[in-house]
């Protein structure tokens, strides 16, 4: 019998005292009778060989010794190795809740498949992790009933999956405790080879990691890509199957159809793209027919913000030029132009406030004397009007040195060059993303040599030289305009009239759609409020766009989308390998873990000393 403390043998010395004072104790005097001596004599012999007899049929002797050696061998910690299932102590599971999830095969979705199959391996302390995009611990360390109502609730989600960090986090809250971890998913779009390493990692002599496949053959055409803008919606179709597919798109709004594709054919593992004219204010949604076996990925769901023309005023004494036409063509914009020095009037002879407008341009102006000049003090009136909250543009003109720009001016203006030079951009943001790929945008062959004001943010510029900056002024905005359209190709490019537009847009501060409209798996920090989600309400500060639909908070609605291809390919069924490491089935994980008997020595002595005194009672000592 092994013995976790060895020393503790060294107990079994304390049975020498015992038994030399056990054979020296005293004993009763016997007188001898002289008459009788020859009895006596003879019966010496007899006394002798009685001895042994009387030792060995002593009862009182056995108890005592066989207690003190039960309390010595106790004291060496012996212990025996038993068969120990290690997964009936704790049971972590890992519940993939992916929109694939969703996949259904006979009526049953793959998630529910899940569920099943996880109520089933419940045992002893169970815990529950969500693998969506970011992995979510729903319960920790309860029973098994507690855990399988928890599941009976569960829905799954419209994001991704991570199962890597589900199963890292499931090692966590392990510890150093022995117990299971179950991973239940269709692994479907997942690195299998990743998982398998994280596998081999957590599992140990007393961790036990299996895998659960409920994939299924399904079939699907989804939207997989949508770019929503403020006056038009496209939206792509792939058909993931391997025969071609007639579809239809229909754009809803307040469950009216408003406009519709048409049925359109897409063939095997291909993508077909339509474009909806019109972005309908407020909430409308786009479904895809006919139905198939997920259906997540057939509505996508739209917010636009109200529409709202942004007025702009054009101050110019030109006519007809490209600037003009191009804030013409904004269908962002409702342009009214002025002709100095009357302000008040527009070219179509109505009156307006001019410094009501959302963003004024003063282009190409006549200066304070001359000809339809612009009246003294119209620069004072413009800095009110940017220190009230305005949004001014100021573009370059061959005089424009000659001006008194009270405190507009944002760059120092030297000398005019004549050089052909290009003009990059400095900063890319919201204003000049389009020219992310192309930063250096136009040609241009005059430009002022300048320095920019130290407040002032350079956009763009020729070798260090200012061409486009902007600066904030109090309350309102200065934006400097440094190309000459007449001297530059810019004007003649397609990224002319959206710069506008943008610019437009940019000073204005007007919410951008797209801020609206997000993929799921975004999260987002917010003051703590009152949040509503597609399928519930609550309040939080952290907020997770996991499901897809619409959400309200700050007073504003959003819309979250799946949109993601790979997800929604669940035809391809599950990637694990058909061999060794997917044939995981649930089983008992024997293993040999040492058990100490010393509590059951400990009782056996209890109980013979227990023995003891019944046995002392009984025989009249006491």
């Amino acid at each position: 019998m092994p013995f976790l403390n060895q020393l503790g043998l060294l107990a079994l010395l304390s049975l020498i005292p015992f038994i030399i004072l056990y054979l020296r104790r005293p004993k009763p005097q016997d007188r001898v009778i002289p008459s009788l001596m020859f009895i006596l004599q003879n019966k010496k012999t007899s006394t002798k060989n009685s001895f042994l007899r009387n030792f060995l049929t002593n009862l009182l002797f056995f108890i005592q010794i066989l207690a003190l050696i039960g309390l010595s061998v106790s004291v060496a910690q012996p212990y025996v190795k038993l068969p120990y299932d290690i997964t009936l102590e704790n049971t972590i599971i890992i519940l993939d809740a992916s929109a694939s999830m969703q996949a259904e095969d006979g009526g049953k979705t793959r998630f529910e498949k899940a569920v099943k199959e996880a109520k089933s391996v419940l045992s002893g302390k169970n815990s529950i992790i969500l693998a969506e995009h970011i992995p979510l611990i729903i319960l920790e360390d309860e029973d098994q009933k507690v855990a399988a109502d928890i599941l009976g609730n569960l829905k799954p989600k419209a994001t991704a999956t991570n199962l890597r960090d589900a199963m890292l986090l499931a090692k966590d809250i392990l510890g150093d405790r022995p117990g299971r971890i179950v991973i239940i998913s269709d692994f479907s779009n997942v690195d299998v080879s990743d998982l398998l390493v994280v596998k081999r990692t957590l599992s140990s002599e007393e961790v036990v990691v299996n895998f659960i496949d409920v994939s299924n053959n399904a079939e699907n055409a989804g939207i997989v890509n949508l770019d929503i803008g403020k006056h038009s919606i496209k939206a792509s179709v792939k058909n993931f199957n391997p025969a071609s597919k007639q579809v239809n798109l229909k754009l809803v709004k307040d469950g009216k159809t408003i406009s519709e594709s048409g049925k359109f054919d897409v063939l095997p593992n291909s993508i077909e793209t339509f474009v909806f004219d019109d972005t309908p204010a407020g909430l409308s949604q786009i479904e895809l027919e006919p139905k198939d076996d997920l259906m997540v990925d057939n509505t996508v769901y739209i917010s636009a913000p109200v529409k709202q023309k942004i007025n702009v005023l054009l101050i110019t004494n030109s006519h007809n030029t490209y600037l003009e036409n191009a804030l013409l063509a904004s269908r962002d914009v409702s342009l009214n132009i002025v002709n100095p020095p009357v302000l008040t009037v527009n070219t179509y002879g109505e009156r307006i406030e001019p410094f009501k407008h959302d963003v004024i341009v003063v282009s190409r102006i006549n200066n304070v004397g001359g000809r339809d000049g612009i009246l003294p003090g119209t620069f004072q009136d413009l800095s009110a009007y940017v220190r009230s909250g305005g949004k001014l543009v100021i573009t370059a003109q061959d005089d424009l040195t000659q001006f008194n720009m009270a405190d507009l001016g944002i760059v120092s203006l030297n000398k005019l060059v004549s050089d052909t030079k290009r003009v990059c951009m400095d900063t890319i943001n919201e204003l000049t993303k389009e020219f992310k790929n192309s930063p250096c945008f136009a040609t241009i062959s005059k430009y002022f040599d300048a320095a920019a004001d130290k407040d002032a943010k350079v956009i763009a510029s020729v070798e260090n030289t200012p061409i486009l900056a902007l600066k904030d002024a109090t309350k309102g905005k200065v934006f400097y305009y440094g190309i000459f359209d007449d001297a530059s190709d810019f004007k003649s490019l397609p990224s002319y009239p959206i710069f506008w537009n943008s610019l437009v847009n940019f000073l204005a501060e007007t919410e951008d759609i797209r801020d609206f409209n997000s993929k799921t798996g975004r999260v987002v920090t917010i003051g703590e409020q009152r949040v509503k989600t597609p399928s519930s309400s609550l309040t939080t500060s952290k907020l997770i766009f996991d499901e897809a639909g619409y959400y309200e908070f700050d007073d504003k609605k959003f819309a979250a989308n799946l949109i993601d291809e790979t997800e929604s390919d669940v035809t391809k069924g599950s990637t694990l390998e058909k061999e060794s490491e997917s044939s995981d089935v649930l089983k008992e994980a024997s293993t040999e873990r040492d058990f100490s008997i010393s509590p059951l020595i400990l009782i056996a002595v209890f109980l013979l000393l227990c023995f003891e005194v019944f046995y002392i009672k009984r025989r009249g000592d006491l």
